[in-house]
């Protein structure tokens, strides 16, 4: 059964690697990712249709905003969400575990590691 992955990320060129890995590791867990490079447009296809993973990198610069943490919040109680950020601060790794993310991963990571945890998620269903 293919899973349906939505990656939100708006990645600087530095990170280009990263999602390349990513995208790599979601197909090769047998998922089918959409990626949308605007926060708000992959948030409203999450909300809109069935997605088994949502994989959002909170640096991407339409995610800024509390009303983007407040829909991240709702998706996370219904489908798993797995967040991606350089910023490693004790407020937003406190509204990750109150929101009820599945994972919190800070950047850079060891693309390995991240890639058993995302198949890892996806086989749990």
């Amino acid at each position: 059964m293919t899973r349906r992955v939505v990656l939100i990320a708006d990645s600087p060129a530095d990170d280009f690697r990263l999602m390349g890995s990513l995208l790599g590791a979601l197909s090769e867990a047998g998922a089918m990712t959409e990626l949308f490079t605007d926060g708000s447009a992959g948030l409203h296809s999450v909300i809109r249709g069935k997605a088994d993973l949502v994989v959002v990198d909170l640096d991407t610069p339409s995610l800024g905003g509390l009303d983007a943490l407040i829909q991240i919040g709702r998706i996370a109680s219904r489908i798993p969400v797995l967040l991606l950020t350089a910023e490693d601060s004790k407020a937003r790794r406190m509204w990750a575990v109150g929101a009820g993310v599945a994972g919190y991963v800070t950047k850079p990571v060891d693309e390995q590691a991240l890639a058993r945890f995302v198949s890892k998620l996806l086989k749990g269903f």
